[in-house]
């Protein structure tokens, strides 16, 4: 698996090279060559455990010194404190409406503030300026962090409404240029097999009646060149959820049909370069979070090495394409931040069985996986329910297929049991996903705190393209910042007025300037906004790994069982 991986990886930098090679070299919108542009990356559920985690797997994979790093941390300038108004444990909601909006608000919320009012978005108010905009994710595109830069509901779960705005409906109009990633279910109409909605809009026929162009395949994606050929606005959804773990994408080989999140960035980025106006783009690698939800070091590590991979391609393609140099003020500023941490990764486990604590964690458990626990999951379940399957059969195909994927050459017989009568009582296969990453968090030694978020700061790395121009900037990002800071810094270096923008939402009425909500934190510690509690299992006689019940909350998947509406409705309510 480790050749095969390296292999597609080398050539799927050489592409990216070509394709940012390929990029148009002209100006961005003024005389001068020098209006500024924002390339924002954020990836969901990254804290810095996790960044050491996959540092420490290289080396020890491609045996390399203890001094060899990351892409990331060679720019790293500053960490970003990431409480909500609610919680000092942030969902990706409130946490991206800090980043979009400038202001602190609740979990869950979209784009509005602690009175559920909208408020205005840096990308909103670049399009009010004549910039360009782009959104792109490996989740759902109606997720909640690309939906909290173009949609403003009080319910991060009412996808169906944010489709629906992030297509042009709000009073704005439409305010995005360019829209990729999964959640093609919010956008069909529910005659439609697979649609999510309850009405019969069809907004993907609606969009292209507007002048959209649309795209859902691998090849649609191809025909694109690299950019050269897209035309805005445009919106690609290449997948019904979210599309899928970077190792699970991986193993589909040359019947990959998605694009990798760094080639659908670069891809973005010369489309918009082409446009010969300024830009604002914001690009995330959300399934790092997606992972961590189920403790999955499998995913986390992966989709973590693909984010790696997307901040080389994109730091190459902005010192390819700022036409500031000389200049002290650069023309393009990217910058990387998390949203949060989730998991609680620590790198280090002293397991009930062992006496005394081991200072060790072992990296190279992780060297023989091939998919993420999620997918293996799903897989069980597919077979089980493809006909009547006995329980030898059943058992065959998980000791043949299933945990053979983990990597894994010694889970023995109690294990295997466990595994099988979890699967049995699973409704939704979220216990026997979680179950299996226990099998290697245990033998790796890696330690995980929660199946939800946790309150840890993030870390903050900056890339321009003139070296001068990075030490200059980078020294107003160094220290620790507020989340809501990065939401104010975008509107002041791009100059954008969020208060035109929030006023227009509110018809008319201004409802608040950005950066109030941060004046009015609470401290509710004894709350929890995380949903339902799962409840660990009793430990099997050896090296079993970690098991959760989740019975009682069967109708949610991994990564959004941490969103329970009531809970939080419920909490706003007391403040």
């Amino acid at each position: 698996m480790r050749v095969t991986v390296s292999f597609v990886l080398l050539a799927t930098l050489a592409s990216l090279a070509a394709a940012v090679a390929a990029a148009p070299a002209n100006g961005n919108g003024s005389s001068s060559g020098r209006q500024k542009s924002v390339i924002q990356l954020i990836s969901d559920g990254f804290g810095p455990a996790s960044e050491t985690f996959a540092r420490s797997f290289v080396q020890a994979r491609d045996n390399l010194q203890w001094n060899d790093t990351l892409p990331l941390d060679k720019s790293i300038v500053g960490t970003i404190r990431t409480r909500s108004t609610d919680s000092l444990v942030t969902d990706s909601a409130a946490s991206a409406t800090a980043y979009s909006c400038g202001i602190k608000s609740v979990n869950a919320y979209i784009g509005v503030d602690i009175d559920q009012k909208p408020c205005g978005t840096v990308l909103e108010a670049a399009k009010q300026k004549g910039y360009n905009t782009a959104l792109v994710t490996t989740s759902r595109s109606t997720h909640a962090t690309p939906a909290s830069y173009a949609a403003h509901v009080p319910d991060r779960d009412d996808e169906n409404t944010i489709a629906e705005h992030m297509l042009g409906g709000t009073v704005l109009g439409a305010r995005v240029d360019l829209i990729w990633g999964g959640g093609r279910r919010h956008f069909l109409p529910n005659t439609t097999s697979g649609s999510s909605r309850k009405d019969g809009r069809d907004l993907i026929g609606e969009a292209t009646s507007a002048g959209w162009s649309y795209l859902s395949t691998r090849a649609e994606f191809d025909a694109l060149n690299n950019g050269s050929d897209v035309q805005l606005p445009s919106l690609g959804l290449f997948t019904s959820s979210h599309m899928s773990y970077e190792i699970d994408r991986l193993a589909q080989n040359s019947t990959v049909q998605e694009p990798s999140l760094a080639q659908m960035a670069i891809t973005a980025l010369n489309a918009l370069k082409k446009q010969d106006e300024p830009f604002f783009i914001m690009i995330e690698g959300a399934r790092i979070d997606h992972a961590g939800h189920n403790n999955d070091p499998i995913g986390h590590l992966h989709d973590i090495l693909a984010y790696q991979e997307l901040w080389t391609a994109v730091s190459q393609w902005v010192d390819a394409n700022d036409a500031s140099q000389s200049s002290d003020d650069p023309e393009i500023v990217l910058l990387s931040t998390s949203d949060h941490e989730c998991g609680g990764l620590t790198l280090a486990l002293q397991r009930p069985e062992d006496e005394e604590a081991e200072y060790a964690w072992y990296p190279d458990v992780l060297n023989n996986s091939t998919h993420s626990t999620e997918y293996l999951a799903a897989q069980f379940y597919k077979y089980a329910e493809a006909e009547n399957r006995t329980d030898g059969e059943l058992r065959d195909y998980m000791v043949q297929t299933i945990l053979p994927s983990l990597g894994q050459s010694d889970i023995d017989e109690d294990e295997t049991a466990r595994a099988l009568e979890l699967a049995k009582e699973d409704d939704d296969g979220l216990a026997l996903t979680i179950y299996l990453a226990s099998l290697v968090n245990w033998r790796a030694h890696l330690g995980w705190s929660t199946t939800g978020h946790s309150g840890l700061d993030v870390n903050l790395y900056l890339h321009v393209a003139p070296q001068h121009a990075q030490q200059k900037l980078a020294a107003s990002f160094v220290g620790n910042h507020e989340n809501t800071w990065i939401g104010s810094w975008t509107a002041s270096w791009l100059e954008l007025d969020l208060t035109s923008v929030t006023r227009q939402l509110n018809n008319g009425t201004l409802v608040g300037a950005a950066g109030e909500g941060s004046a009015n934190l609470t401290t509710p510690t004894g709350r929890y906004h995380g949903g339902p509690k799962h409840v660990l299992p009793a430990l099997p006689p050896r090296r079993r790994g970690v098991g959760y019940s989740h019975r009682e909350n069967t109708s949610l998947r991994a990564e959004e069982r941490s969103h329970s509406m009531a809970s939080k409705r419920r909490a706003h309510a007391e403040l």
